[in-house]
């Protein structure tokens, strides 16, 4: 099967895996073809069971692709579901595609062209010369993406008042966000607003539940403005309120959205508690914390410093890494 000088990017409905990918290739400054899949029921076996078996994809899929005429130079794919697939395309190449893994693919890593893992996941990068390790996710941040984001939500610009976006997460597969973690952050935040003069712009996520947003509610007492991800649809304010606020408070939790604000080089303040984030993620807030990148959030806290942290790029620094081998 010929060969095309494209990028495919693999993706699926997981908005913080799918973002990476495309981050990736934005800053290797590559054209590239978005590939949604739909998964079928055998996608919730481990992947050392089906191996780079395509039955993990629906029959309209797998239809698809035995009908493609060429395959891609280049294959991103990100997370362990689709790193199987990607392997399935190298395999019909002749191993002319190079694949990019973003994520654990939970299969050898010898496999794949580069692997892109988080140093918090603890991967000996010496056992693994194709392995890419990096503080935090892969993100889509740059300076004019934010401003043209800005411009969708002129209200934003117009508060005078300095502004600090609160970014709520919510419960994980195994860790859980109490109602009493969302008052004990709700309160902080306000008593540190109203010292501050400021705006509070919150923001929460398709993870923040019913009773964690009541008790957000329930617990301000400030100046703030609430974004519901339930109710905001299409119109999605994130990135205009990372590129507008002069200070950030991210729940422990998700690892995307302390990425992409670490990448703005604002002061980055992480809120964490006993059950919040896993040690998975302690590991991340410590790396951060240690770097400067960013600094605790804590009950003590009566104002936000406005320090000046380091600011995370490694989305350019891994484009630019594989960049020079492939090429």
């Amino acid at each position: 099967m010929p060969i095309k000088n494209e990028v495919w990017i693999l993706a699926d409905d997981r908005p913080g895996t799918f973002s990476q990918s495309i981050g990736l290739a934005e800053e290797m400054g590559v054209k590239y073809k978005v590939i949604t899949l739909s998964y079928s029921l055998f996608s919730y076996l481990p992947n050392f069971l089906l191996g780079t078996s395509m039955l993990r994809i629906s029959k309209e899929f797998r239809k698809r692709f035995r009908e493609i005429e060429y395959l891609p130079s280049v294959v991103i794919s990100a997370g362990r579901r689709s790193a199987p697939i990607a392997l399935n395309l190298k395999s019909q190449s002749n191993n002319q595609t190079k694949v990019i893994q973003i994520m654990n693919p939970n299969l050898d890593f010898a496999k794949f062209d580069f692997v892109v893992l988080p140093k918090h996941d603890q991967f000996e990068e010496k056992n693994y010369p194709n392995l890419i390790t990096t503080i935090g996710a892969l993100t889509r941040i740059d300076a004019k993406r934010l401003v043209s984001e800005g411009e969708k939500f002129p209200e934003l610009k117009e508060i005078t008042k300095t502004k600090i976006a609160l970014l709520v997460g919510g419960n994980g597969k195994k860790t859980i966000f109490t109602k009493n973690d969302g008052a004990a952050l709700a309160k902080t935040a306000s008593e540190v607003t109203k010292n501050m003069g400021a705006t509070l712009l919150i923001l929460t996520s398709r993870r923040t539940g019913e009773d964690l947003k009541n008790a957000l509610l329930e617990n301000l007492n400030c100046d703030y403005q609430l974004f519901d991800w339930d109710k905001i649809n299409t119109a999605n304010p994130y990135l205009a309120i990372v590129g507008v606020a002069d200070y950030f408070i991210v729940t422990g939790d998700s690892v995307s959205m302390i990425s992409e604000c670490a990448s703005t080089s604002k002061p980055l303040y992480i809120f964490d508690q006993e059950n919040i984030s896993g040690e998975k993620h302690r590991r991340f807030h410590q790396n951060l914390f240690a770097e400067n990148y960013a600094k605790k959030f804590g009950a003590d806290l009566k104002t936000l410093e406005n320090f000046a942290p380091k600011k995370l790029q490694e989305t350019k620094r891994v484009a630019q890494y594989v960049k020079d081998k492939i090429t």
